[in-house]
């Protein structure tokens, strides 16, 4: 009996870490504004568009030079980089 009594009592403490473990807890979340303007500035800082001139220059050397790099993919990646870094600015515009 002692040995049921010492499962049961196991099981039940294994029942409540478990349900104290998965119970929400307030989060102190900032609003979803706030998150959309961080990742905005990340994707417009500095190292995104030292990312992003990389990969134009490396685009460009592969498609003029070596002429292993599809035309139509370079002209999509820089349209893709203007959007990204000019979304801002055409917003603004846009908008007024």
């Amino acid at each position: 009996m002692s040995q049921l009594k010492r499962w049961s009592q196991s099981l039940a403490n294994l029942y409540l870490i478990a349900v104290c473990t998965l119970l929400p807890t307030l989060s102190h979340a900032q609003s979803i504004e706030s998150i959309i303007n961080r990742t905005i500035n990340y994707l417009q800082g500095g190292l995104a568009r030292t990312v992003g001139v990389f990969c134009i220059i490396i685009a460009g050397y592969l498609c003029l030079a070596r002429q292993k790099f599809p035309k139509e993919y370079f002209v999509m990646i820089l349209v893709g980089m203007g959007i990204i870094f000019g979304g801002s600015s055409l917003y603004s515009t846009l908008i007024g």
